[in-house]
């Protein structure tokens, strides 16, 4: 809904009210939601650069969650859309169980490893908890891999186990 792209830097904060049980939980999970959503995430009310801001229900609870950020929408910095949405820049195409996502190959001009492709994984599929596999061509992407340039353009699929 707020047509972000993933190099994007956001900071996702929520607003729980009086639900103290929901305000522990979000306390307790911060880890864990600062992996699945790859930025920063408070507890703090939204204090400005409001990119977006919507209430969510979770099993019958209600919050505002909201994302902030200095966005600039323009074309001509380093970070543009291409058409059909994909991202700008190397990258590939990760699928599980028929669903298909794209990874930068230097997401924040950081070159990406194997080690961090695999918890990305987990976190984009839900995954957490379980053995992830990485196939590319039918060959196992090796954990010890920090140079996964030949993946650009390509896809890789994912078995969990």
């Amino acid at each position: 809904k707020a047509k972000l792209v993933p190099t994007e830097a956001v900071v996702s904060t929520q607003s729980t009210g009086d639900n103290e049980d929901l305000s522990r939980a979000v306390r307790n999970y911060q880890d864990f939601i600062e992996t699945g959503v790859k930025s920063p995430f408070s507890g703090e009310p939204a204090q400005e650069n409001v990119i977006i801001s919507e209430e969510v229900e979770v099993k019958g609870c209600k919050f505002q969650l909201t994302l902030c950020g200095d966005v600039k929408r323009s074309s001509s910095g380093p970070i543009v859309q291409w058409p059909e949405g994909r991202p700008a820049g190397k990258f590939f195409t990760v699928t599980y169980d028929g669903s298909s996502r794209d990874i930068l190959l230097q997401p924040n001009g950081q070159e990406l490893t194997a080690m961090r492709l695999q918890n990305e994984v987990k976190a984009m599929f839900g995954l957490f908890g379980r053995t992830v596999v990485l196939n590319y061509n039918g060959s196992a992407v090796k954990c010890s891999a920090r140079d996964l340039t030949y993946l650009d353009g390509g896809t890789v699929s994912v078995s969990a186990a």
